[in-house]
C-alpha cells in the first residue's frame, strides 16, 4: 500500500504538533522550576479565550469518521478535511494546554484535585488527538480503532471542560441544574452549629466559587477555618468582635458596580438575611464551634439562626383587621401614654404607660375604641390593679402583656385566660402564686411567662414546667452580689427618631432597680454626676442623648447614644424626578419623610443611592408652610465610594413652575481617614412661604488620586429630610 505524500502545510502542522507535544511533556516535567515573564503570564491568561476552537475541531472531525460517502472522489475529500480539521484542532488543543499550564502556576491556583484532574484529562485529550491525526497520516486503516479513539476523545473533552467550569463558575457547575438543589443541613435547633450549619452553607453558596483551593482569588480561600482566620492578599477577611472594620463586610456592602464589591457583578448576590447572619457572627466573635442553643434567647444572631433553620409562616404573623383612625391614636396619645404602629404603615398597634402618678384604670378603659388594633400593652411599673385585668380582657388581639412590678396580686388572672392571642405574659416582680398561675393553663395561645423576682420558691419555679408543658418559663437572674455582672445598654422605646414639635424621651431598662444616667452634651455619663433619668424627657429639638444604666453591685453598661431630630413639616406628597440606582432604592419616595434614619448600614433599605445623575425630589405641601431652613440626611463611607455630596441645591415657590433657588450649600469634601458616619447637609434662609420645595443633590464627579476608585463617579446617599 502506498502512502500519499503529505503537503507543505500538513508537513509544517507535524512539526509544530510534534513540537507542541514536547514542549507540553516538558512543562509537566520543570513547570515547577520555570519563572514566567510577564507577556507569557498575558499569553496563559488566553487559555479560557482559545479553549473553544479545539473543543468544536475536534468534534467535528469525529463526526466525519463516522459518515461514510458512496462516491471514492466525495470520500476521499471527506477525509482529507476531516485530516486537516483534526490536525487544527490537535494543534490548538497543545496551544491551549500550553496557556493552562502557564496559567494554573499563577496565585491563586493551589493544586486541588479539580485542578489536577482538569489539567490531566486536558492532556490526555490533547495527546489522544494528536495520536488520532497521526495514525490517520501512517499506512494503518483501522477505522475500529479510529472511531474508538473519537469517541474516547469527546468523553475526555466533555470531563476536562466539566472540571475547568468548576474551577472557573464553582463545583459542579455543569450539572448544577440536573442535580438536587442544595438545602441548608436540616438539624434540631438544639444541636445546630452557628458555623457549620449557617455561616458555612452561606459562603459555600455564593463565595467559595472564586475562593476554594482549586481558584483562590486574591491568595484567599474559604473551604477552611484556619483558610478564613489566614485571610488573604489583602489581608485579615474579618477582625472577631468588629464587623464594621471586617474587609467581608466592607466588600458585601461595596456598590454592586464597585470593582471590589463581592459577589462580582452578574454572580449570585447575598441577601438581607445571609449579610446579617455574617454581620452578627463576625459581631458575636467568629465562634466556628458556638451552638445556636448556647446564645441568649433575644441575641440578635439567634433569632436569625432560628428563622433561617427553622422557617415557616408563622415567622411572620398576619394580621386580619383593619388599621385605626390616625386622628384617634393622635387624640389618645399623650405625655404619659405612647401608642405607635409595630412598623410603618402597619395596622397592629403597641402602648407603653409612663408616669405612674398620671395612671389609673381610665388610662386602660380610654384605650378600648383601640382594642382590635392593640397586639401589645406594657404596663410594667404602673399602678395595675387586679380588677383592671377584665378591662385588659376586652382588648382580644392582644399578644404581648406586661404586667412586671405592678400592683397585680394575681386574684384575677383567669381573666386573661380568655384572651385568644396572648403568646407572652410577664408577671416579674408581683406576688402572685403557684395556685393562682394555674388559672393561665387555659390560655390557649400562651408561649412566654415571665416570673422572676416573685413570691414563688425555687422548688415552685422548678415545678412550673410540668404545669405548663408548652410554655417557656423565664426565671431570670437571682442578684445575690456575689458575682457583679455588666449591665446591658438602656433600651429606646420611641417609635421614630424624628418628631413634630415635641418628643417625649423614652428609656427603660430589664433589670428592676437600674438607674439611667443621660447627657445631652456630648460627654460619656457617669453614674454619680450626670442626671437621672426619670419617667420620660421633653425633647423639643435636634438632639443626641448618650445614655448608661447602672445599679449597685454591677457594672454600669457601655455608653449607648440616641439622636433624635426635628421636622415641623411633613410634605403632603414627595415625587423622585431621578430614580435611585442599584438596588439602593430604599422605600422610594417615602424614604425621604418616613421618620426613619438609616444609619451607617447602606444596604438596609434605609438609604436611597445616587451616582450616575442627581437626586432631584420634589416636595409639595397643600397649604403654604413658612420655611427657613431643610436638612437633607446624608451618609459618608469612604471605603464604600459613598461621598458627601459636591452640591446641595434648595428651590422653594409656589409651584414647580415657579421655583427659584432658596439655597446652595457644597459641603465639606470626604477625606482618606474619614469614618463612616451619617450626617446631614443644612441650609438655612430667609423665612419663604412655599408650597413646592425641590432638593438637587449632586453625586461627587471625579473621585480623588488618592482613593483605589480615583476618577471614577462617587455615589450620594440619603435618607431623611429635615423642614425647620
Amino acid at each position: 500500500m502506498t502512502v500519499k505524500q503529505p503537503s507543505r502545510w500538513q508537513s509544517a502542522g507535524n512539526s509544530l504538533l510534534f513540537a507542541g507535544n514536547i514542549f507540553i511533556l516538558f512543562l509537566l516535567i520543570f513547570g515547577n522550576r520555570v519563572v514566567l515573564p510577564p507577556w507569557l503570564q498575558v499569553l496563559g491568561r488566553m487559555h479560557p479565550l482559545l479553549l473553544h476552537f479545539p473543543i468544536v475541531l475536534i468534534l467535528v472531525a469525529g463526526v466525519l469518521t463516522f459518515i461514510r460517502l458512496r462516491e471514492p472522489a466525495a470520500e476521499a475529500w471527506k477525509q482529507q478535511l476531516a485530516s486537516a480539521l483534526l490536525l487544527a484542532g490537535a494543534l490548538s488543543a497543545a496551544v491551549t494546554v500550553i496557556m493552562g499550564l502557564f496559567l494554573s502556576g499563577e496565585e491563586g491556583y493551589n493544586g486541588s484535585g479539580t485542578l489536577q484532574w482538569h489539567k490531566w484529562s486536558g492532556v490526555s485529550m490533547c495527546w489522544l488527538a494528536s495520536l488520532l491525526y497521526w495514525l490517520g497520516q501512517s499506512a494503518i486503516n483501522r477505522p475500529a480503532l479510529q472511531k474508538g479513539g473519537v469517541l474516547i476523545t469527546a468523553a475526555l473533552l466533555v470531563v476536562t471542560g466539566h472540571f475547568g467550569a468548576d474551577i472557573t463558575h464553582g463545583e459542579n457547575f455543569v450539572l448544577a441544574p440536573v442535580t438536587p438543589a442544595g438545602k441548608r443541613p436540616q438539624v434540631p435547633l438544639d444541636q445546630a452549629l452557628v458555623y457549620e450549619h449557617l455561616v458555612k452553607p452561606v459562603l459555600e453558596e455564593k463565595c467559595m466559587n472564586c475562593h476554594n483551593a482549586g481558584k483562590a482569588k486574591g491568595e484567599l480561600a474559604m473551604e477552611l477555618p484556619a483558610q478564613l482566620l489566614k485571610g488573604g492578599k489583602s489581608g485579615k477577611l474579618f477582625v472577631a468582635g468588629k464587623p464594621d472594620v471586617s474587609l467581608l463586610m466592607e466588600r458585601l456592602h461595596l456598590p454592586l458596580d464597585a470593582k471590589k464589591h463581592m459577589p462580582p457583578a452578574g454572580k449570585p448576590q447575598l441577601t438581607p438575611e445571609e449579610a446579617n447572619l455574617l454581620y452578627y457572627w463576625i459581631k458575636g466573635g467568629a465562634d466556628f464551634n458556638m451552638k445556636v442553643a448556647a446564645l441568649p434567647a433575644h441575641d440578635s444572631l439567634r433569632l436569625l439562626a432560628t428563622a433561617m433553620l427553622q422557617p415557616g409562616p408563622s415567622a411572620a404573623p398576619v394580621y386580619h383587621f383593619a388599621a385605626a383612625d390616625e386622628k384617634l391614636v393622635q387624640k389618645l396619645n399623650n405625655n404619659y401614654r405612647v401608642i405607635y404602629p409595630v412598623a410603618l404603615n402597619a395596622a397592629p398597634l403597641v402602648v407603653n404607660c409612663y408616669n405612674k402618678d398620671q395612671f389609673n384604670s381610665k388610662s386602660i378603659e380610654e384605650l378600648l375604641p383601640l382594642k382590635k388594633q392593640i397586639i401589645e400593652m406594657h404596663l410594667q411599673k404602673m399602678p395595675v390593679q387586679d380588677a383592671d385585668l377584665n378591662i385588659i380582657a376586652q382588648f382580644p388581639e392582644l399578644r404581648v402583656l406586661n404586667l412586671s412590678f405592678t400592683n397585680v396580686k394575681g386574684q384575677t388572672l383567669s381573666a386573661l385566660a380568655k384572651l385568644p392571642h396572648l403568646e407572652s405574659l410577664s408577671l416579674s416582680g408581683t406576688p402572685v402564686t403557684l395556685q393562682q398561675l394555674q388559672a393561665l393553663k387555659a390560655a390557649p395561645a400562651l408561649k412566654e411567662l415571665y416570673l422572676w423576682n416573685t413570691a414563688l420558691s425555687p422548688a415552685e419555679l422548678d415545678q412550673l414546667p410540668t404545669v405548663f408543658k408548652q410554655v417557656a418559663i423565664i426565671k431570670g437572674f437571682k442578684d445575690d452580689g456575689k458575682e457583679p455582672l455588666k449591665l446591658n445598654q438602656p433600651l429606646l422605646a420611641n417609635a421614630s427618631p424624628v418628631f413634630r414639635s415635641t418628643a417625649q424621651l423614652l428609656l427603660r431598662h430589664p433589670i428592676k432597680g437600674v438607674e439611667i444616667r443621660y447627657t445631652t452634651d456630648g460627654s460619656v455619663p457617669d453614674s454619680m454626676n450626670s442626671p437621672l433619668f426619670k419617667d420620660s424627657l421633653l425633647l423639643q429639638g435636634n438632639t443626641t442623648i448618650r445614655a448608661i444604666a447602672c445599679k449597685k453591685g454591677w457594672y454600669a453598661s457601655d455608653p449607648v447614644q440616641f439622636s433624635f431630630y426635628r421636622s415641623s413639616y411633613t410634605p403632603d406628597s414627595v415625587v423622585l424626578l431621578t430614580q435611585p440606582d442599584g438596588s439602593y432604592a430604599g422605600n422610594g419616595a417615602k424614604t425621604l419623610c418616613d421618620g426613619q434614619k438609616g444609619g451607617t448600614d447602606q444596604g438596609n433599605q434605609k438609604w436611597l443611592g445616587y451616582v450616575k445623575e442627581p437626586m432631584v425630589a420634589i416636595l409639595l405641601f397643600k397649604q403654604p408652610v413658612p420655611l427657613q431652613s431643610v436638612s437633607v440626611g446624608i451618609l459618608r463611607n469612604i471605603n464604600g465610594y459613598i461621598f458627601p455630596p459636591a452640591k446641595l441645591e434648595i428651590w422653594g415657590g409656589a409651584d414647580a413652575q415657579h421655583l427659584k433657588l432658596l439655597k446652595s450649600i457644597i459641603p465639606a469634601a470626604g477625606k482618606k481617614d474619614d469614618p463612616a458616619a451619617a450626617m446631614e447637609v443644612t441650609g438655612t434662609f430667609p423665612v419663604t412661604h412655599v408650597s413646592c420645595v425641590k432638593l438637587v443633590l449632586d453625586p461627587l464627579l471625579k473621585i480623588p488620586s488618592w482613593h483605589p476608585g480615583k476618577g471614577n463617579r462617587g455615589w450620594v446617599f440619603t435618607d431623611e429630610v429635615l423642614l425647620n
